[in-house]
């Protein structure tokens, strides 16, 4: 026994101690992209780019530089073709003036950095564009975003003593969490006088709101670097090489031609047949629109409006049952009717595209272009081009469809965003009215296209019909500093230049206290009733209530808000003052005209129960 518990204390004693697994350093390459990712979406949170749209081309290429800062310039000539025509739709935000346009470029460009950095990764089955392009798509921009989600965390979080970003986020969200209780309790001891005193004189009153805000800030571009890195880190693990590969795609492409042959032919022989009697019934009115030859009993408008956005509808459901057929009809023998059959719906699909075209330009030519008649007029040519592709691929099995629909939605889309169609609309707008094709020029279209209108618009300063209307739209665009104007892309630095001659010299207005109340602010307020903007809020630098015999001085200067015409004719403005108390009640006085470039002295007097007067009084 003596023997046998000495040989087990001997085995234990030379059996090997259990290892626990060590973390892997995180690469300080990591904790930098964190770090400026977050960065990132904070000033993009911070400073949105609907205010300042220079700033999505900037955003953008700071993206792209991280991106490619971290993959060492390590990307395929196919990544990098993506990624140049990203950067060419974020050229919108320096070209153009139109919101929608920068918006859906910007987006687009996110989707194609996202395709961009799955196939730097070496996951795409294909060396080009082709069948697989809609799963892998899907896959970059869907999923690769959530496929590692620690990513930045792991990033950010992990590290040895001298993990500074680790121990400022930390701090972040000790005063995150302790911002709901610390707004409460302070709310709630605001009841002694001399504690909201106290605070009155360390802070402003919009403090709390500007925090809560800036956590906001905070919050979204922590999500923001979370998606981020997970796309970059999911593309270099290859988590999405399992989930719709090559193979996959393929067995489910199979398994989706579901539908016999013969339930696509009775869905598209009925409505073909509707489609021929259409054409029959409607031949002598619609084929007006190729003629130019308006029918009895209709004016242009009423032509040009019935039916269009009816046949803009049925071409688009023709599309769609197009690719419903074509995607998921099973291939049987006969296939060449079901070929006969979409080669038939295609050239029916193009015949009322055609006409809906044809109305569009007769519209056009007898009232103008707008932005919806621009929009129209692109989704229907978009539609008729993809059609045409439809037909050559029904017969010239060498054209990969998908390739080829891609390049031209690419052409399309890339026209809309580097030409600036605002710009556009009113040069053609005020050309047409200059060459007598024209009757009229609807000026209120011209509000509507902002900075971008501002040189067509220039053309008709001297107009006897539009003249004083065109200087007083003048006055108000373009009227900020060259910094700003430089924010707002080439249409803001083209409207500050040309519109810079008439601008107005702003109201300079003196108010002279003469009433025994105390009030805490007192703002100047025109423009149109409600669309009021005020002027600023005119207070003590110490935030003491104003006095009798005080006096405060501000400029009213002449600006476009949105866009919207102001109720002010050529040089006049119409003001009044709000005076607000200590609890944010508001009075109101009455109004004032004056003409810009006026140093206008007034007088504020009456009291909150009877009424605030201003009246113009000699200095």
């Amino acid at each position: 026994m003596e023997e046998l518990h000495t040989n087990l204390t001997v085995q234990q004693t030379a059996a090997p101690e259990t290892s626990i697994p060590q973390t892997a350093p995180v690469p300080v390459r990591d904790r930098v992209l964190a770090v400026s990712l977050l960065v990132l979406g904070y000033l993009v949170c911070r400073f949105q780019i609907s205010d300042w749209p220079l700033l999505g081309l900037l955003y953008g290429l700071l993206l792209f530089g991280l991106t490619l800062w971290y993959l060492r310039g390590r990307v395929g000539k196919r990544t990098w073709g993506l990624w140049a025509v990203s950067l060419l739709f974020l050229l919108s935000h320096l070209l153009t003036d139109n919101g929608p346009v920068r918006f859906f470029a910007r987006w687009f460009a996110v989707l194609l950095w996202g395709y961009g950095v799955y196939c730097a990764g070496g996951n795409s089955a294909e060396e080009r564009v082709g069948d697989m392009f809609a799963a892998e798509f899907f896959k970059a921009n869907v999923l690769m975003p959530f496929s590692k989600l620690s990513a930045f965390f792991t990033a950010a979080f992990t590290g040895g003593k001298r993990n500074w970003f680790k121990a400022m986020l930390m701090v972040l969200l000790g005063l995150g969490l302790a911002l709901v209780p610390l707004l409460l309790v302070v709310n709630l001891l605001q009841y002694d006088a001399a504690f909201s005193k106290l605070l009155d004189s360390l802070f402003s009153e919009d403090i709390p709101e500007a925090i809560l805000r800036r956590l906001v800030y905070l919050m979204l571009a922590v999500a923001m670097a979370t998606l981020l890195m997970s796309c970059l880190f999911g593309s270099r693990e290859h988590r999405m090489a399992r989930v719709l590969d090559k193979d996959g795609w393929n067995a489910f492409c199979i398994r989706s031609r579901f539908l016999p042959l013969v339930v696509s032919c009775a869905m598209l022989i009925p409505l073909l047949l509707v489609y021929g009697l259409f054409f029959f019934s409607q031949l002598p009115l619609y084929t007006s629109a190729f003629t130019g030859v308006l029918p009895k009993g209709y004016t242009y408008a009423d032509y040009a409006r019935e039916g269009f956005f009816q046949l803009c509808a049925v071409c688009a459901i023709n599309g769609l049952l197009y690719l419903f057929v074509s995607l998921f009809t099973r291939r049987e023998r006969g296939e060449g009717v079901r070929r006969t059959l979409l080669t038939v719906l295609c050239l029916c699909s193009l015949i009322l595209a055609a006409t809906a075209c044809s109305k569009m330009i007769l519209y056009v030519r007898t009232y103008g272009l707008t932005p919806k008649r621009v929009y129209s007029s692109w989704a229907m040519l978009l539609l008729v081009a993809a059609f045409l592709l439809a037909l050559v691929g029904a017969y010239w099995r060498r054209l990969n469809i998908s390739r080829a629909l891609l390049g031209l939605f690419l052409i399309f889309f890339g026209f809309l965003c580097l030409c600036d169609t605002n710009a556009l609309i009113a040069d053609y707008n005020v050309r047409a009215y200059e060459r007598g094709r024209l009757d009229s020029v609807d000026t209120s279209v011209l509000w509507d296209l902002g900075d971008s209108a501002v040189p067509a618009a220039a053309r008709l300063v001297n107009d006897p019909k539009y003249g004083d209307e065109i200087k007083h739209f003048l006055g108000r665009h373009g009227r900020q500093s060259a910094f700003d104007a430089l924010g707002h892309g080439i249409p803001g630095l083209r409207a500050r230049t040309v519109s810079e001659p008439y601008w107005l010299d702003p109201v300079r207005v003196s108010v002279r206290i003469e009433t025994e109340d105390d009030f805490a602010a007192l703002s100047c307020w025109y423009g149109e009733k409600g669309y009021e903007h005020s002027a600023g809020s005119c207070t003590n630098a110490d935030g003491s209530p104003f006095s009798r015999g005080q006096e405060t001085f501000f400029d009213l200067e002449q600006r476009a808000w949105n866009g919207w015409n102001a109720r002010e004719e050529g040089d006049t403005v119409r003001f009044q003052l709000f005076v607000a108390d200590e609890m944010d009640r508001e009075k109101e006085t009455n109004q004032l005209t004056c003409r810009y470039g006026d140093t206008v002295h007034i007088t504020l007097t009456g009291s909150a129960e009877q009424g605030y007067t201003i009246a113009r009084t000699d200095k």
